[in-house]
């Protein structure tokens, strides 16, 4: 038990630093399929984006543990739905952020 707890606040900084790296400072190639030659967008915007998204994600996988605890199953459900929902959504987002200024 105290394991996955462990697992999970471990998880949740690395991608809290790892929104920190996007957004703050910018490293657009820790973006999978990112690609700076054809992208022709805002960076800006893309940056603040995928970082912000990290932060979301990392809060929540801070506190997925505790929902486990508290509210038993329907939170790991709720996490997975609200991860893949994000994602596409995201993924879409970037999308419509990929156009000429």
């Amino acid at each position: 038990m105290i394991a996955g707890f462990i697992t999970c606040i471990v998880l949740a900084f690395i991608m809290i630093f790892m929104g920190y790296q996007i957004h703050i400072k910018k490293k657009l190639w820790l973006i999978a399929g990112y690609q700076e030659d054809s992208f022709v967008g805002d960076q800006a915007k893309l940056a603040k984006l995928f970082g912000i998204f990290s932060y979301i994600v990392g809060i929540a996988t801070f506190l997925l543990p505790f929902g486990l605890e508290f509210w038993g199953d329907i939170s790991g459900i709720l996490y997975a739905i609200f991860i893949c929902v994000g994602t596409v959504g995201i993924l879409v987002w970037s999308h419509m952020i990929n156009k000429p200024n």
